[in-house]
């Protein structure tokens, strides 16, 4: 039957897996999370996308509306123009025929930069929309994944705790006694490895009488931080 010290260092692996299987199962949802996040920044730049061709497509038929409507105004000014009683009435009718052309350039240029600004839109939508299908075929892989990665993690987690069940029955009845209050106390913070003399937790240098007692299989707690120590090897 393995001493104290072997027994002790199997038990400090079994409860760090389990501990580490444990923080593996709580930070899951984060990690779906952020890649719902990924997933979701894809979507909203697709569907940006696509709101900004709508809105464009309802400006350019704005303007050309508005066009229309200026041109048949100046066609109307026109036609006064051909019976305009004086002169005053003439030239105001020419300043408003004047003033409504430039109007109509006005729309037309900016119907010419909607369009332009639309094509250029039009040009990245393809790839846009490559991206939303990348990132939700990846979240669902993700997703898939993640689902049997918790699996394997759970099953792990209990074949651990099984295991460290059936190592701790193997102590010493006095070490158990004391193992079990330190648990009660400590939980993960109840053992410790000894690296050349040094305590791995606390990196405090141990006596040479202690290590020696260590070496011959004695419970040894370290003076400062109050961990059960185990040789590492």
């Amino acid at each position: 039957m393995p001493g104290p010290a072997v027994i002790l260092k199997e038990l400090h692996r079994l409860r760090r897996n389990i501990k580490d299987l444990e923080t593996k199962i709580e930070q899951a949802p984060k990690q779906l999370a952020i890649q719902q996040k990924k997933l979701a920044f894809q979507e909203d730049i697709f569907k940006q996308t696509q709101e900004q061709l709508k809105t464009l497509a309802s400006a350019i038929r704005d303007k050309d509306g508005s066009i229309k409507a200026t041109q048949t105004q100046v066609k109307k000014y026109e036609k006064q123009l051909e019976t305009a009683g004086n002169k005053k009435e003439y030239d105001t009718l020419k300043a408003e025929i004047a003033s409504e052309k430039a109007l109509i350039s006005k729309y037309e240029d900016e119907t010419l930069a909607a369009m332009g600004e639309s094509e250029a839109k039009a040009a990245l939508l393809p790839e846009a929309e490559k991206a939303v299908q990348k990132a939700r075929a990846d979240f669902a892989q993700y997703e898939k994944d993640l689902q049997e990665r918790l699996v394997r993690f759970a099953d792990d987690k209990t074949k651990s705790q099984e295991a460290l069940k059936t190592t701790e029955a193997t102590l010493p009845e006095d070490v158990h006694a004391l193992y079990d209050r330190l648990i009660a106390a400590k939980g993960m913070d109840t053992l410790s490895p000894v690296t050349g003399r040094t305590c791995s937790a606390c990196y405090t240098e141990i006596t040479s009488q202690m290590l020696s007692e260590l070496k011959r299989e004695m419970t040894m707690l370290c003076k400062n931080c109050g961990r059960m120590l185990y040789l590492e090897s």
